[in-house]
């Protein structure tokens, strides 16, 4: 798991490709010592471009979009927390579902309100509005 993490934080896609193959996608949904996810560490990575390649990567391989680390946060509460657009758009059109609870009884939507990031609650609250 650590070459897989250590590859995403280099943006080294060919060596993130060749380890999923080389385990078969088996640590896809797998989890660090601290509980994170592929998924949650590929969206908490600090440039856009590669945030995003990553995430589209792990879920076309088969990572739960939905999954939940040890505090019941899934990939689309971190991306909110951080006002990561471009990461939240990725997540949605995979079918992250927003109202997700975590062990806090917050949803993405809260964490992206509580640190102010206007794009993100904007897109959610349409999003969130258009399901009902």
């Amino acid at each position: 798991m650590f070459d897989l993490l250590n590859a995403m934080s280099k943006d080294k896609v060919h060596l993130v490709r060749f380890v999923l193959d080389a385990l078969d996608g088996e640590i896809v949904d797998s989890r660090t010592e601290s509980a994170q996810t592929p998924l949650i560490s590929s969206v908490l990575l600090p440039d856009g471009r590669t945030r995003c390649k990553f995430a589209e990567l792990l879920l076309q391989r088969g990572a739960s979009v939905n999954r939940q680390d040890g505090t019941g946060r899934t990939a689309l509460s971190y991306a909110c927390e951080k006002g990561y657009l471009d990461a939240v758009k990725v997540l949605v059109r995979n079918n992250a579902d927003p109202e997700i609870v975590d062990s806090w009884g917050n949803t993405a939507l809260m964490y992206a309100a509580v640190e102010g990031h206007s794009p993100v609650v904007e897109f959610l609250k349409t999003l969130i509005w258009r399901n009902v």
